[in-house]
């Protein structure tokens, strides 16, 4: 999805991805998260770490929600974003 809209400020424009119920390979049910904190982003500047199409982590509650042709979007400053999720990277845990 692409909007006409060109981001200032180090604002990125990101979309909820929608995470749903998981199963493990055992079978084990995860319920979906209460607070969703992964997104996609939409449009940000040229000049920041994230580019459109990235997946990040982000925090819950600091942007602003914006409606546009009745898709929601969140508006976020480069701030809020806590990691990008690399794909094809090894599965990483902090202990």
């Amino acid at each position: 999805m692409s909007i006409a809209m060109k981001m200032k400020n180090d604002y990125i424009l990101t979309q909820e991805i929608e995470q749903g119920e998981r199963r493990t390979d055992s079978g084990l049910i995860i319920p979906e998260e209460k607070y969703n904190r992964v997104a996609l982003v939409i449009e940000a500047s040229d000049s920041l770490e994230v580019k459109k199409g990235d997946k990040i982590v982000k925090t819950i509650g600091k942007g602003t929600e914006y409606t546009f042709n009745g898709d929601k979007f969140e508006i976020l400053h480069i701030n809020h974003v806590l990691a990008v999720i690399e794909e094809d990277a090894t599965e990483t845990t902090s202990t």
